[in-house]
């Protein structure tokens, strides 16, 4: 289990590292965490302590069912060079249709 109580927070690399170590993340929903890891790996919670203490009750039993090689395997899927560099070329391409 992997606990995030930060206040703010862009992309934090916290949370990545943590979900390819085989962790289950539970954290703050600040900036951009929801966009970070798919809902299977990540709790998100209001920064009020019984919010965490509650999606921490959640997460849990659900922590002792992930199989670390899974976790590890779908991070490495989705922040491999070529992927980033795939999405990043999708909102360039998105980007310049606007203007």
């Amino acid at each position: 289990m992997f606990l995030n109580t930060s206040l703010t927070e862009a992309f934090c690399i916290a949370i990545v590292e943590a979900a390819s170590s085989g962790l289950m993340v539970v954290s703050t929903n600040v900036g951009g965490i929801t966009e970070v890891l798919p809902e299977s790996m990540l709790f998100v919670t209001k920064p009020d302590p019984q919010d965490i203490v509650d999606k921490l009750t959640e997460a849990i039993p659900k922590a002792k069912n992930v199989t670390a090689h899974s976790f590890h395997e779908q991070v490495k899927n989705m922040y491999n060079w070529n992927t980033v560099a795939k999405r990043t070329e999708k909102v360039y391409d998105k980007i310049s249709k606007i203007r």
